[in-house]
């Protein structure tokens, strides 16, 4: 017992003895007041928690107090404090999506680009002097609210994506015009890797209705409402079928619910008529033949004879696939004797659907442009080609790039870089200059509003044939614009005081409608 009671006497006075030297050393340490900041979520109508649509401008105003003293400017308290607004998923699962910053302003009035769900927004304020932070959190639920508009493919830096107008022109009703840029990065993480190649919103499975996006090194299907990625290039195609590689020339669909893509310099056909309303079918194996390269171009209206007609680039000809055919083939004699389809020996330039549901092409043989008209939903095979017309007098017509053909009348719209050209293709005489970009821009695409999709365009699309809109691109600036303008559909003159105009895309590379059911 007495030596337990000698251990803890000595325990003790040793406690005693720390307990004074920690007492008596002062520490050589700094000691500051911090800095009071105050944010102060009482005024200006702020909540907790905030519903928006997607790409709704979410505005938040604290009144933030450093001291006590109110902060008015950013320039006020630059030297001493730094903003943060940033947003992040309040939920795990799914996509896995990166935290953003939305602004380093005092207030927040940012467009709200993520897709729906549950979020955080949280403002954070560092005292540059200290690095202490001071936090202050909202929650937002975001809902979808992309609806029918006229879609824009692009190239922003050397990848694939998709903007969406939406306003009274496109979409009935809309008292309030709306911009969506890079839907697929926004909504997905990432663009596609490479030049965009195809953008086509399908009615083969009429009832989901995806929207297929494709790039020169991808292909994805994407949700019509919300652009969220649906499936992914292999789940395209049925698992026998499924390509080795990705080098994607073309896409297309039909209005008889057949879509075709040209990957790899092959056919690859989908057969939705027999399979109802959703995407239960997929991407067949691939289909060669006889034929060169082939152009960047599948017909949208071929006859039910045909599962897909391309060009071959190298053979300068047409070539096409039978129906449920396992190889391409060639066409037979036409009555049009100076047209051989299967020697045309012109380089193909553009193409689009127009009156008559003819396709209309401009080839070039030499610095000679030529414009040829098929019929490749002609059930007598040997009266597909038409006409094959010299427009070596139209303006600059050995540079076109795109063109856009009417449906009500015998005209179509051609673009090259330095200008839009109204050929009235019947009459014989030259094209007129329709219309001329601004300084530093160079068009790079045109397109009339309508859809190939004919019963959809009947129901959903207002004012059919009435608008075309011109896309250009500024190399300098990297601005990618839209010009919209409303158009005579039986003589293709526009009415330039209707100009609205659009900007933040990249190199335009085709436009089109998309619908929601």
């Amino acid at each position: 017992m007495n030596n337990l009671l000698k251990k803890i006497l000595l325990l003790t006075c040793i406690v005693l003895l720390v307990a004074q030297s920690c007492y008596k050393d002062k520490g050589n340490y700094d000691y500051a007041v911090l800095d009071q900041i105050l944010i102060d979520t009482s005024v200006n109508d702020i909540k907790n928690s905030y519903a928006v649509f997607r790409y709704e401008v979410l505005n938040i105003t604290p009144d933030i107090y450093l001291n006590g003293e109110k902060i008015n400017s950013i320039d006020q308290v630059k030297d001493k404090l730094a903003f943060n607004w940033s947003i992040y998923q309040a939920v795990s699962g799914g996509t896995v999506h990166t935290r953003d910053t939305l602004s380093s302003d005092l207030k927040l009035s940012s467009p709200i680009t993520k897709p729906e769900g549950l979020w955080n927004i949280v403002l954070s304020i560092r005292d540059l002097d200290t690095q202490v932070e001071t936090y202050q959190y909202f929650q937002v639920d975001i809902s979808e609210n992309i609806s029918d508009g006229w879609m824009v493919l692009y190239e922003k830096d050397n990848t694939t994506d998709v903007g969406l107008i939406v306003d009274s022109r496109v979409k009935t009703g809309m008292l309030q015009s709306r911009l969506f840029l890079d839907l697929l990065r926004n909504t997905n993480e990432e663009a596609l890797p490479g030049k965009p190649k195809a953008l086509l919103h399908s009615v083969a499975p009429l009832g989901s209705g995806e929207i297929l996006v494709a790039s020169e090194q991808e292909l994805i299907a994407v949700n019509r409402s919300d652009f969220q990625e649906a499936l992914v290039f292999d789940e395209l195609f049925w698992a026998s079928s499924r390509p080795t590689g990705k080098n994607i020339k073309a896409l297309n669909a039909s209005n008889a619910r057949k879509e075709v893509i040209i990957n790899n310099n092959k056919f690859h056909i989908a057969n939705f008529i027999s399979s109802g309303a959703f995407r239960t079918n997929f991407f067949g194996p691939a289909i060669g033949g006889s034929y060169g390269e082939l152009a960047d171009w599948l017909a949208t209206f071929p006859a039910s004879t045909f599962d897909a007609v391309a060009y071959d680039k190298t053979g300068r000809k047409f070539v096409n696939v039978p129906t449920n055919s396992t190889s391409s083939g060639g066409f037979v004699p036409q009555n049009a004797s100076s047209i051989d389809l299967n020697n045309i020996g012109l380089d193909f330039v553009a193409n689009d659907w127009g009156n008559l549901n003819y396709e209309y092409f401009v080839m070039k043989g030499g610095n000679i442009p030529y414009l040829l008209i098929l019929n490749l939903g002609s059930l007598i095979p040997a009266n597909i080609a038409l006409q094959k017309i010299d427009i070596s007098n139209s303006p600059d017509a050995v540079n076109i790039n795109s063109i856009t053909s009417a449906v009500l009348g015998q005209y179509l719209l051609y673009s090259t870089p330095s200008q839009v050209a109204l050929l009235k293709y019947n009459t014989g005489s030259a094209a007129e200059t329709l219309w001329t970009p601004p300084s530093g821009e160079e068009v790079t695409c045109i397109r009339l509003q309508k859809f190939y999709a004919l019963s959809i365009q009947a129901a959903r699309l207002p004012n059919p044939h009435q608008y075309v809109y011109f896309a250009t691109w500024n190399e300098t600036t990297k601005n990618g614009k839209v010009y919209s303008y409303k158009i005579d559909p039986s003589n293709g003159i526009i009415d330039t005081s209707t100009e609205v105009t659009y900007e933040g895309f990249g190199k335009i590379k085709d436009m089109s409608y998309k619908w929601i059911l």
